[in-house]
């Protein structure tokens, strides 16, 4: 029953982060910079901004999960996550280029994404986003996770080693082509890349220590994963402030290259939303409306990232760039969530449903 309750918090706090994602890409690509700074919309969108980490800490708490999962099972999911990376990026930037007559001049202006320009295509084919992030995570936590679960406080020490080093790497290079890619991927500065490894694999691990202390101490939710997360927050939360008030520049910077201050402030600021998400979930009826649409879009989590992408940048193949007011920015949210659980629905229904159908027939065979 205590098991049931903690998966469920778990996945309400996830359901919560992916339905966020289309007001802020929305946001993003849509509203002017009006809009941004001067709307009720804007400022709570800024907030929800910020709460992207908490989908890498519960993918860590996840991973703990499937400890006993094969290791060369875990390695080819990985690589399969970087693959649809790739596969994401040509649907969502070179498809309405290559279909839909490109986009408007505005966002060639700012992005140079063009057919003329095979340079600013292949940057773009080749950006990397969550999927590589989660995907080159996966791969060397798989790696090395024997030697990560021999102590549990190794992967905090790991995670706080990777927050401190991430401005001190961040953007070098070898001049090698391939290589740099590869270290872009890992620590680069630019925006080439929205989520490199360092910092942001830190959040993952931090997930991971605590789906590990969880597995260790079943009997009590409170004192094994969701309490120990409100008390580390907050002192992660205090020391992130005070370094990001010594030297803004460095420990914050950019929202997607953050220094140290950066990362901890952040951390906090999850872990403790974390446990703010746990004690509203615990709280709610067990079959209300609320708990069942966030554990919907938990269960669909990788559809629903993919799906928004497609329909927003597709119609911002049909649209204007950076422009619009706040009605008209709410009305696109509501749009693109339509469409995107309309999406869902015929994927789950004529996709999923029909292999899952061949999966049983075959089990049966067998």
């Amino acid at each position: 029953m205590e098991k049931q309750k903690r998966v469920r918090a778990i996945d309400f706090v996830r359901g919560f982060s992916v339905l966020m994602m289309i007001p802020v890409h929305v946001m993003m690509l849509f509203a002017s910079i009006e809009t941004w700074e001067n709307t009720i919309t804007g400022s709570f969108v800024q907030l929800l901004e910020r709460g992207s980490p908490i989908f890498l800490i519960v993918m860590g708490i996840s991973f703990a999960f499937s400890r006993n999962a094969n290791k060369n099972g875990i390695l080819k999911k990985a690589l399969f996550i970087i693959g649809l990376g790739y596969v994401l990026n040509f649907l969502r930037f070179i498809v309405p280029v290559l279909f839909f007559g490109g986009f408007s001049e505005n966002f060639i202006n700012a992005s140079g994404l063009q057919l003329s320009n095979p340079s600013k295509m292949l940057n773009y084919f080749l950006k990397g986003d969550m999927f590589q992030l989660v995907g080159l995570s996966l791969f060397l936590i798989g790696l090395t996770f024997k030697f990560l679960t021999k102590n549990k406080y190794i992967i905090i020490v790991l995670a706080l080693v990777i927050m401190w080093l991430s401005k001190v790497v961040s953007g070098i290079q070898l001049g090698v082509p391939g290589v740099d890619y590869i270290l872009n991927l890992i620590w680069g500065d630019n925006f080439d890349v929205y989520f490199p490894l360092f910092p942001w694999i830190s959040f993952i691990l931090m997930g991971l220590y605590f789906g590990l202390s969880y597995q260790e101490n079943k009997e009590n939710s409170d004192k094994s994963l969701f309490r120990p997360m409100l008390y580390l927050g907050i002192a992660f939360l205090v020391i992130g402030k005070l370094l990001c008030n010594y030297n803004y520049e460095y420990h914050f910077g950019d929202y997607y290259h953050l220094g140290p201050g950066g990362s901890m402030g952040l951390m906090g600021i999850m872990l403790v939303l974390f446990w703010i998400y746990y004690q509203i979930e615990r709280v709610l009826p067990k079959d209300n409306y609320i708990s069942t649409l966030f554990f919907y879009c938990s269960k669909n989590v990788t559809s629903f990232y993919i799906f928004q992408w497609i329909l927003i940048y597709w119609l911002l193949a049909f649209t204007d760039f950076s422009v619009y007011n706040e009605l008209t920015v709410l009305g696109v949210m509501l749009g693109v969530n339509l469409g995107v659980f309309g999406m869902l629905f015929i994927f789950n229904k004529y996709v999923v449903s029909k292999k899952g159908s061949k999966r049983k027939v075959i089990q049966q065979v067998a």
